[in-house]
């Protein structure tokens, strides 16, 4: 014997004889549940669960329009401060503005108070600079010599790059906000890096920094001779004191005598000091299972290369014997595996860094 219970308007239960169960009706889509006990209103799962849906899309909502006010205003700004600086490059001032004949009078004019006091002419004032004498001129800086890169070591390089890193924050801070005030911007340096086959695939770390002004010419099994030969068309005589990194000899130490390669590394010389340029020699990488004649001469040719440098007023990047490590040397033992290439290619970006700055 089924019994009605119609005391609420939005349930109706139907109390099964000889049990505590009832069929109870969701308020809000009169769907049928079989409860053990009813009190109150009843709502079923999935009405929950579409009312806490509608619930999240009116705060999505609402967050999309808060988020779209506030691009129109950084739009607004960005337009602002872009007309701003316009005029400031072009030297429109508001007196000028208002003193061009071509101008339509304004409609609406402020009016300050005036004052009844009679204005007292004051003399022109003569405004110079008291510390131009100490100001360096642009013959003086010119003539400014550079980094002095006659040895730099690895380790050197890497504690250069730690210490500008620690400081970048507040550095990049600083030279964006001498950007903004300055509307002229620097020359930049021409830079190339030249060399063999190591230098595959490094142009994107090399260059990343300044892919207008920076290259890498590799020249795949290329000798000292090869690149002597190939300066001339690289290096422009337009270029303006250009950084020249040179990375070349390890195919030369496989088959040349030391004699042989020295004379060549001579004659290479003398091709540089021809192009008015910043030049820096890189040591050249030490090479595993080639016999021990191949790898004194490497040591020789590096303790030369060392000596000379110095005597020409080469910069020397030494790498030492980093490249021994495992897991940088490709299976010939020649080559660079993909860590050992980015590790080549960031410590020459980091040599560039420290000539440039």
């Amino acid at each position: 014997m089924i019994e009605d219970h119609c005391s609420h308007p939005q349930r109706h239960a139907l109390k099964m004889e000889g049990e505590g169960t009832a069929a109870v009706a969701c308020g809000s889509c009169a769907m049928f549940a079989i409860l053990p006990k009813v009190a109150g209103s009843f709502t079923c799962s999935n009405c929950m669960l579409i009312a806490l849906l509608k619930d999240k899309v009116q705060q999505l909502e609402e967050r999309v329009a808060t988020l779209q006010r506030i691009r129109e205003l950084e739009l607004f700004l960005e337009a602002t401060e872009n007309t701003v600086s316009t005029k400031e490059e072009t030297g429109d001032s508001p007196e000028k503005v208002a003193s061009s004949p071509t101008q339509e009078p304004d409609i609406w004019r402020n009016v300050t108070q005036r004052s009844r006091r009679p204005r007292v002419g004051s003399d022109c004032l003569e405004i110079c600079n008291r510390f131009e004498v100490l100001s360096p001129t642009m013959e003086d800086e010119e003539q400014t010599p550079f980094e002095d890169l006659s040895l730099i070591t690895v380790d050197q390089v890497y504690e250069d790059e730690q210490q500008r890193q620690s400081s970048g924050n507040v550095q990049a801070t600083l030279e964006r906000t001498a950007h903004r005030r300055t509307p002229t911007r620097p020359k930049r340096r021409r830079v190339v890096v030249i060399g063999d086959s190591l230098l595959r695939r490094t142009e994107a770390v090399i260059c990343g920094p300044d892919k207008m002004s920076r290259e890498v010419c590799c020249l795949p099994g290329a000798k000292i001779q090869d690149v002597t030969e190939r300066l001339q068309g690289i290096i422009k005589p337009t270029d303006k004191y250009p950084f020249l990194l040179v990375h070349v000899g390890t195919n030369d130490t496989a088959s040349n005598s030391l004699q042989k390669i020295k004379r060549d590394y001579e004659a290479l010389g003398r091709k540089l000091k021809q192009l008015n340029a910043q030049i820096v020699i890189s040591s050249v990488l030490p090479v595993e299972r080639r016999g021990p004649g191949r790898e004194g001469k490497i040591v020789e040719v590096n303790n030369w290369l060392r000596k000379w440098c110095k005597q020409e007023r080469f910069g020397f990047l030494d790498h030492g014997m980093q490249f021994l490590e495992d897991g940088l040397l490709a299976s010939d033992v020649l080559h660079l595996t993909t860590v050992g290439r980015n590790v080549f290619a960031k410590n020459l970006r980091n040599l560039i860094r420290r000539a440039l700055n």
